[in-house]
């Protein structure tokens, strides 16, 4: 790999480590910074947005295409576009172990995000699902608090 190419993959290595780290502030993507926004425009973003923005973007990416062999895309993604309730149990166990999962060429796993009330992470499913996933129905907290309840 070239020298350039290493400190890409470099950079793109540390901003995703904010992955493992799942509730916490998440910083920009180090190799595509986004714009900073008007204050006006971030109060009007709907909370799901906000709430990706801050737990699931610097992984997922603002177009939900992932960053290529580290964290994958959501876009069209299967559990995006299905069950609600099996979507919200995936997020909140963080992918069923998306460690030893062999479906994936991803090589970062996704952590839990069982620390996120049932209505933040019903807003985030929700966004997700309306941008990434054809249009799919919202999430409701219940739907989330159902998933839950399965966890052991």
């Amino acid at each position: 790999m070239n020298a350039p190419l290493k400190l890409v993959a470099i950079a793109v290595t540390l901003s995703g480590a904010a992955c493992a780290v799942a509730g916490g502030e998440s910083p920009a993507p180090a190799a595509t910074p986004a714009p900073a926004a008007p204050a006006a425009a971030a109060e009007a973003a709907p909370e799901g947005q906000r709430l990706y923005a801050r737990h699931c973007l610097p992984c997922h990416q603002a177009d939900g295409g992932g960053v290529p062999n580290m964290q994958p895309p959501i876009v069209d993604g299967t559990w995006v576009k299905g069950d609600p309730q099996a979507l919200a149990l995936f997020v909140l166990t963080g992918g069923f172990d998306s460690a030893n999962r062999k479906d994936s060429d991803a090589h970062n796993p996704m952590p839990p995000f069982a620390q996120l009330s049932d209505q933040d992470l019903a807003g985030i499913l929700t966004y997700i699902r309306a941008k990434f996933g054809g249009g799919g129905s919202a999430v409701t907290a219940g739907q989330v608090a159902a998933a839950r309840a399965t966890i052991k």
